[in-house]
């Protein structure tokens, strides 16, 4: 709105008359519904009327609710024309939340409003300009116990922390910064709890009053039915391709028994029971434990697994769900993703990311003949198919976020290239299993490109990166922080979704990362999973759906 040969004072002054009618017409359209639901009459509210028309400097004397809208409207039209055309006769000018005050201080005269506290909730906040924000900050520093402030703002979408007179708003005297997506790791149940109250509110709008006695109906945990591992174990040792892991797990076998002459051809038969004779996922395991080589022999794996020591109990916890992504790619099968918690970390604490995905789930389970008439589980694949769709569509999205689209699509397809590497190597051990974040030196990056520094916090701004708050090294006085990639891209990476391992990445590399050329980032992916002795092969694919192909 800048600009236009108008000075900036009368810019701010437009700013702040919008701001105060669009926030006054929720509160008018609050009070209008407390009337037709008799709590209120309109004739206790003529007082706060009758002010708010004083403060917009109204001739006349009607001021009732659908007169103090009329204004609201025509005072909206004046800005627009205003904001159009400089020429156009100037609005009304106001202070910040002069017009609120007003309004809220003469409601809070009548016996319902008398105890209330009101909370002003300024959602896109990064949306604002420099100015508009110094505005909202002043707000944000006058709040008083009955009058609140609330912000929504993405990370690095503050651009000020100034008021208009220059002072600073800060944390915690001013305000409380809340994180969900930190918090719904760290308060894992609370966000849970949180996601099935929404649900429930949600559901009632569709559930028949036929059913309105049976509680499960309106449970998301009913129709986001988790089906446990089970399914996807019996999935994998249905695949023909299951013999040859198990025919690699007993040459394995063979070829040291045969170097060290350990066991003889009875007691071997035994060997074979214990570690092939079971689960795909354990099979599996058995072969990541044997590619340590001299670090876990075959005898060390036999002899734990055959007690289930605790050891081997450590192996299984530490590494069985990493498995699945070996497996998903060696048998040709799509991960599977099923329940409520499986959904919850899959939002990486973004509500609206949970509801994509139920909602997608839903859309696949109507296409398929349900109804709310007779309301039944969504089924592994509908709900598997909604988080690989809505995962798939989240990525597609990211080259046309402002400013940086392009760097933040390319990065993402990197970060992700480079873990789904780490998952599927077949020759992995699995000592480090699970990888799908890293952490940096953002202090070091800045000092080596200002550019790449800003790609960075506008991939935090977007929600692409979720970052923790700066730890210390143990040997290292300089801070790292620490960088996940945004959890539902997972299903289109074929990576996991759990929080789990990190990955170092300098800040050279990732300044390349960032900003640099296409077979610079090429050659750092290459280096990256390379870098932990494994033998990677593979190259990113920028353009494509194919994680395999070239750039």
């Amino acid at each position: 709105m800048l600009g236009k040969g108008v000075e900036e004072w009368v810019w701010q002054s437009v700013f702040n008359a919008y701001f105060n009618i669009i926030i006054c017409k929720e509160i008018l359209a609050f009070v209008k519904s407390c009337i037709e639901k008799g709590l209120l009459k309109e004739a206790q509210i003529h007082d706060a009327l009758k002010r708010v028309n004083q403060k917009l400097q109204t001739t006349g004397s009607g001021f009732s609710l659908a007169e103090t809208n009329y204004r609201f409207e025509s005072i909206l039209d004046s800005i627009e024309s205003y904001s159009n055309d400089p020429e156009m006769p100037k609005p009304i000018g106001l202070h910040a939340g002069t017009l609120i005050n007003v309004l809220l201080e003469e409601l809070r005269q009548i016996s319902l409003f008398q105890s209330s506290r009101f909370h002003v909730f300024i959602d896109e906040f990064e949306e604002l300009n420099v100015l508009q924000q110094k505005q909202i900050n002043t707000l944000v520093k006058q709040s008083r116990y009955w009058l609140v402030y609330d912000i929504g703002v993405k990370s690095n979408g503050r651009y000020s922390e100034e008021t208009i007179s220059g002072e600073i708003i800060q944390e915690p005297h001013d305000f409380i910064h809340h994180y969900p997506e930190s918090s719904s790791f760290n308060r894992q149940q609370d966000y849970e709890e949180l996601l099935f109250s929404i649900c429930k509110k949600r559901l009632q709008d569709y559930i028949p009053e036929k059913f309105s006695q049976n509680p499960d109906f309106y449970d998301i945990n009913f129709y986001l039915h988790y089906y446990g591992r089970k399914v996807e174990l019996e999935e994998f040792a249905s695949k023909p391709k299951f013999k040859k892991i198990k025919t690699l797990l007993k040459e394995m076998i063979d070829i040291e028994n045969l170097r060290l002459k350990i066991y003889n051809s009875q007691q071997i038969e035994d060997v074979y029971t214990v570690l092939i004779e079971t689960s795909p996922d354990i099979v599996r395991m058995h072969i990541s434990l044997l590619n340590r080589k001299t670090k876990v022999t075959v005898k060390d794996l036999y002899e734990n697994a055959k007690v289930n020591s605790a050891k081997y109990k450590d192996w299984k916890g530490n590494m069985l769900f990493a498995t699945y992504f070996l497996l998903c790619k060696e048998l040709d099968v799509n991960k599977k993703y099923h329940g409520l918690k499986t959904f919850s970390m899959l939002s990486s604490g973004v509500i609206r990311s949970f509801l994509e995905i139920c909602e997608s789930a839903f859309d696949f389970a109507f296409s398929d003949n349900f109804s709310f008439e007779n309301p039944r589980m969504l089924t592994l694949e509908e709900q598997t198919q909604a988080a690989h769709y809505v995962s798939q569509s989240k990525v597609a999205k990211i080259d046309g976020f402002v400013p940086d689209g392009v760097y933040l699509k390319r990065l993402t397809l990197a970060l992700g290239r480079l873990f789904y590497l780490k998952h599927t190597d077949s020759a992995a051990t699995l000592g480090e299993p699970e990888p799908n974040h890293f952490f940096t030196k953002p202090s070091e990056l800045k000092s080596l490109s200002n550019e790449a520094m800003r790609v960075l916090e506008h991939a935090v701004m977007h929600n692409v990166l979720q970052f923790d708050m700066p730890t210390k090294e143990k040997n290292d006085s300089i801070e790292t922080t620490d960088y996940h990639l945004n959890h539902i891209f997972c299903p289109y990476f074929k990576i996991s979704h759990r929080r789990k391992r990190k990955l170092y990445i300098d800040p050279k590399d990732l300044k390349i990362l960032l900003v640099g050329n296409n077979s610079d980032v090429d050659k750092v992916i290459k280096s990256l999973a390379n870098q932990q002795g494994d033998v990677i092969q593979g190259v990113i694919n920028f353009f494509g759906n194919d994680l395999s192909g070239k750039i």
